[in-house]
């Protein structure tokens, strides 16, 4: 058997904040890989709970609903954001404390696997591995996740990892056996989302709230939009499986819960229904949240009761944006008369303003900045609050040819410039100072409505 470290790295960024972030992919890599009856460690270079004492540390803070600040530290700014004025920090825990959990090893990993999240978080990637490397020089270190699969060309260059993961999960028995020497014995279990044990929570000492995973997979293929490239194929858990999650979670006082799925309310409904209701009959107090969004043609009444009655608390929809002509360009998959529809739906079911949010892209190509002011105002006046999500470039996107066109920024060589907050695809028609205002208009709206409502 063998000892293998699963690590989640630094964050390197403008901002980053804890709004239920946890490495869900990685946690269930750590459970396939202990049912096999392997030794696993993760190092969560994110676990906020970490104790953290530095003279130039900035201190995390607990927030609501178990959310929070990251504990930060300012690092030099790349070159390619020479000029941009927003200082650039560095997120999670101390050099330390990475240090000590090495230290603290039984024995020599045979294998560290690393994730990724954003594509321009890479130089948090880049120190992370540099960082293990420092410490167990000839340790093979493979990376995987979304930089990875979307970068693969830059990952290999530049990450210092000795091999890029961009297989789906079945294949991994075959690549950690031959590749890595590490027999796989649960091979029925790696064959998709359906199959896998649930995360391993018992890696972190410590939660203030836990994220669930229904299904994978989304219906749409909305042109800013990587769902799809990452999960071709839709998976689906079972209720029981969720149900046991959550009453492991429970029993280690978790109560507030974040659903992950790009289709709650489509592809994990059947599951999330009767899980839901075992959890209303059986009389348990949770909250839940959706950062992700859930799709508006979806809600219905039935759906929007039970939702509120098994104790949804922030409810995210994706609304993208209030103009008709770019609603059909971007998928179709809502319009303004579902929204109204949704909006009377979740307000006569008994949800508030304040638990409402409504995500609206901004600085999409081909976009105005009236076009995100109508849609700000829009939402304002429907009772919900409107949050503006920055567009960010993705590869391999049907947007992604248009948004390299139009940007003055090397998008292709260069995933710094993915950055949403440094909006590379700005332009004299739709400028880096609409994009600061229009934040601060939606705020504004924000405030408004929460002021109007109370």
């Amino acid at each position: 058997m063998a000892l293998v470290l699963l690590v989640n790295p630094w964050i390197t960024d403008f901002a980053a904040y804890d709004f239920w972030a946890k490495p869900i992919g990685l946690l269930f890599l750590a459970s396939l890989l202990s049912s096999s009856g392997h030794d696993v460690v993760v190092l969560d270079c994110l676990d906020r709970h970490k104790a953290q004492q530095a003279k130039n540390v900035i201190p995390g803070q607990d927030r609501f609903y178990g959310t929070g600040k990251y504990p930060k530290r300012p690092i030099d700014t790349p070159e390619a954001y020479k000029g941009f004025p927003r200082t650039y920090y560095r997120y999670g825990i101390t050099e330390d404390v990475f240090d000590e959990a090495l230290v603290k090893l039984p024995e020599k990993p045979r294998l560290a696997m690393v994730t990724s999240i954003m594509t321009y978080w890479y130089p948090g990637v880049q120190q992370t591995i540099e960082r293990l490397k420092l410490h167990f020089p000839d340790l093979p270190v493979w990376l995987g996740g979304i930089y990875a699969r979307l970068c693969k060309e830059h990952a290999m260059k530049f990450s210092g990892a000795d091999r890029i993961v961009d297989e789906p999960t079945n294949r991994l028995p075959d690549l950690l056996e031959n590749e890595a020497g590490i027999p796989i014995s649960n091979r029925e279990q790696w064959h998709d989302l359906s199959s896998f044990p649930h995360p391993l929570w018992e890696a972190y000492e410590k939660l203030s709230y836990g994220v669930l995973l229904a299904s994978v997979g989304c219906p749409f293929s909305c042109p800013y939009c990587a769902s799809s490239l990452l999960q071709p194929r839709a998976a689906i858990r079972s209720s029981e499986s969720l149900y046991e999650e959550v009453m492991m979670l429970y029993d280690r006082n978790v109560r507030d819960f974040a659903f992950y799925d790009d289709a709650l309310l489509i592809y994990g409904w059947r599951s999330v229904e009767h899980f839901l209701k075992r959890l209303v009959r059986e009389g348990y107090s949770l909250r839940f949240h959706t950062p992700n969004a859930i799709h508006i043609r979806a809600i219905d009444e039935r759906k929007s009761e039970l939702l509120f009655a098994s104790g949804f608390t922030n409810i995210r929809l994706g609304l993208e944006t209030a103009s008709p002509a770019h609603q059909k360009a971007w998928g179709n998959k809502v319009e303004n008369l579902d929204f109204v529809r949704a909006m009377k739906i979740l307000k006569n079911t008994g949800f508030t303003t304040q638990q409402i949010g409504v995500y609206l892209l901004c600085g999409v190509p081909g976009q105005k900045p009236e076009d995100v002011r109508a849609a700000v105002d829009f939402v304002a006046e429907q009772g919900a609050l409107p949050f503006i999500a920055e567009y960010s470039p993705l590869p391999g996107t049907r947007l992604w040819q248009e948004a390299c066109r139009i940007s003055p920024f090397d998008l292709v060589r260069e995933p710094l410039y993915h950055n949403n907050s440094f909006f590379a695809c700005r332009s004299s028609n739709f400028t880096y100072e609409d994009m600061v205002e229009l934040k601060n208009y939606a705020r504004r709206a924000r405030f408004s409505s929460i002021n109007i409502a109370g």
